[in-house]
């Protein structure tokens, strides 16, 4: 006979449910076309359920993006784990991202949409970015490490090379689903490793 679940285990489960719905029907109808009813319904559960364990469709997003950011976070750090220079690792990490985006863009899609809306709303954009912020913390603590253990100089502080690594990656990320001749494959690996390399180059050069 079936173990029956506790209270705590079947609230959890419920979340659980509602989160892998609501990632399937933003996936397919976009942020704003998504509705509480439609992912209630996904779920098989109802109306109420959703409000329940969420404020409504900004909160079931952003509980849904944490997920999607702890994964990105995950998967980098495990790529940044193999052994090789920081420029070697930066490479990998930047082409494990296009690959990842080119499995899965949703996420990536969603976020557009989001942090669009985000843009005029303070409030909303504050709840984004504590989410956001979580990749380039990453970052920046793994540059931190391997710089370290290479006893190299850098000429930008890691939180600045976290947040240009981040932006060079989401770049070519918008470029490859808009326009995806133009961003041949590996470019994204190799102009990270050239940036890392350039500075370090740079950093030697300058007085101690």
């Amino acid at each position: 006979m079936p173990q029956r679940l506790t209270r705590t285990e079947r609230q959890a489960k419920t979340r659980a449910d509602l989160l892998e719905a609501a990632a399937r029907v933003f996936a397919q109808r976009g942020y704003d076309a998504a509705s509480v009813t439609e992912i209630a319904e996904e779920a098989g559960y109802s109306h109420g359920a959703v409000y329940s364990n969420f404020e409504g469709k900004e909160e079931l997003f952003l509980a849904l993006y944490e997920e999607w950011v702890a994964r990105r976070v995950a998967e980098l750090e495990l790529t940044w784990s193999h052994e090789g220079t920081l420029a070697e690792r930066a490479r990998a990490a930047a082409d494990d991202w296009m690959r990842s985006l080119a499995r899965d863009p949703e996420p990536f899609l969603l976020r557009l949409e989001f942090t669009a809306r985000a843009a005029r709303d303070p409030g909303l954009r504050r709840r984004l970015g504590t989410r956001v912020g979580a990749v380039p913390l990453a970052i920046r603590r793994l540059i931190e490490e391997a710089a370290d253990g290479e006893a190299r100089r850098l000429p930008l502080s890691p939180d600045e090379l976290a947040l240009a690594l981040q932006a060079l990656s989401l770049g070519l990320a918008l470029e490859t689903l808009s326009n995806p001749d133009a961003v041949r494959p590996g470019v994204g690996g190799d102009v990270v490793a050239l940036l890392i390399e350039l500075l370090g180059e740079r950093a030697a050069r300058a007085p101690r």
